[in-house]
């Protein structure tokens, strides 16, 4: 089998063994070879695998279209996609974050949707900077999953025992109030993030870095985060004070998820998290959650105390270059991220209607029945707030992102355990960016 220089450099860059493949297998499998039946072989990471299927049973039902769906843990989803695309037989449509999508664009493994029927008509129907996250070199290439911004959760009970009154509005203020839960035996460890390495990007990250008007790169990707941005080494340091001096950080973090985490703060067991707002739902939900009715969301705390911003996401579904069912798979697409016959947004808004999950849709913003369900989980002046003001990263549009994200998770990691100084931690980091456009020209 050949491999061109991009894959190949992808599988170097995430740590793959190269696929050993006879010539005969490699001349007979393709990107998306589809599962053999005429099916559409469809993957994506494990997020609510059953509601997924539930979704897929209905497209089924309602166009005939046989779909073989594979849901893959969230970590190594896409470890196990480019081992499938590198190596022969991957999916026919997949979900994709908008971190990858420069990456698998370059390795071949996507194609565009211009001129297929109705994504025109999408990309007019959803906000600009969903559709410049799903937009690689001039080319569109998939319609919206779902989109989000990062916040701050707290849960205002726990706050309330510890006579604090407000969230906070900066970081010191927020390892203060922290302070003052574990001192009053509240709880060890007030703060929770996910600090596992993983494949997937570390949202937190960038939301606290965003909060304070930081970034770590400049509009032409050059690293900034050791010379003229002070914001990513002045995030760190108090990252690593809050978790190796004042011990508010659960040392734990370094190994746990999301779900994790997220199933802490169900429990009562963190009083603070930084997470996306559709957190807040599921936080919020009486059925799942001990912690319901007490989650509130707040704009990210910043080093000033003064209001900055936060990150933003696209989540997307993609058509895989080589797929042999390309008309049915589009067909999918189009019912999980396009609009119905109704011009409707249906999959968008099962997902926000189920799980609270952001939209790309703009006319959903006005939807009464979409703010009705808002108004159940979260303040819909402060989720919208939070939306207004969050940008999303501006190096997703290079090939090296997704390394250059795994090499940071590591640094962060050494940050949390006092295993690197801050000021190493940015050096390493802007060093690493400079290996990783030498290793991609």
């Amino acid at each position: 089998m050949e491999l061109n220089r991009r894959q190949i450099l992808k599988y170097a860059g995430l740590g793959l063994a190269m696929p050993a493949v006879s010539p005969l297998l490699a001349a007979c499998s393709g990107g998306g070879a589809g599962s053999g039946d005429g099916s559409v072989k469809f993957e994506g990471w494990d997020y609510e695998a059953a509601l997924v299927q539930q979704n897929l049973d209905n497209f089924t039902k309602t166009t005939n279209i046989k779909v073989d769906y594979t849901p893959i843990t969230s970590a190594q989803y896409v470890q196990k996609v480019v081992a499938e695309f590198t190596g022969g037989g991957g999916p026919d449509a997949l979900y994709v974050y908008d971190d990858s999508l420069a990456a698998w664009v370059d390795g071949d493994y996507l194609q565009p949707l211009d001129g297929l029927p109705g994504v025109d008509e999408v990309y007019a129907a959803i906000y600009p900077g969903n559709a410049a996250a799903m937009t690689y070199q001039g080319k569109r290439y998939g319609l919206p999953y779902y989109t989000d911004s990062n916040c701050l959760l707290y849960n205002s009970e726990i706050l309330d025992k510890a006579g604090i009154k407000k969230p906070p509005a900066s970081l010191e203020e927020l390892e203060a109030q922290a302070v003052k839960i574990k001192e009053a035996g509240l709880l060890e460890y007030p703060i929770g993030v996910p600090a596992q390495l993983s494949d997937t990007w570390w949202a937190w990250v960038w939301a606290l870095i965003f909060g304070s008007g930081g970034n770590m790169f400049d509009e032409q990707q050059a690293p900034i985060m050791n010379t003229t941005d002070t914001v990513v080494k002045d995030v760190f340091s108090w990252l690593q004070q809050a978790a190796t001096k004042s011990k508010v950080i659960d040392p734990a973090c370094l190994q746990l998820l999301a779900v994790p985490v997220d199933n802490a703060m169900k429990a009562n067991r963190y009083a603070y998290t930084i997470g996306a707002r559709y957190a807040s739902r599921d936080y919020n939900d009486a059925a799942k959650s001990k912690a319901a009715g007490k989650i509130r969301l707040a704009l990210v705390p910043s080093l000033d105390g003064k209001e900055h911003g936060t990150v933003s996401n696209t989540r997307l579904y993609a058509l895989a270059k080589d797929t042999e069912v390309k008309d049915d798979a589009f067909k999918l697409l189009t019912y999980l991220g396009g609009l119905d016959a109704n011009k409707q947004p249906y999959t968008a808004k099962f997902w926000f209607l189920q799980r609270g999950l952001g939209f790309a849709y703009k006319s959903m913003a006005s939807d009464p029945e979409v703010t009705a369900s808002l108004e159940k989980f979260a303040d819909p002046k402060v989720y919208a707030h939070l939306g207004e003001i969050a940008t999303p990263r501006n190096v997703l549009g290079v090939p090296w992102y997704t390394e250059f994200e795994i090499e940071m998770h590591k640094v962060v990691q050494g940050v949390l355990s006092n295993q690197v100084q801050p000021a190493a931690a940015v050096a390493g980091l802007a060093q690493t960016v400079e290996t990783l456009k030498k290793k991609y020209n």
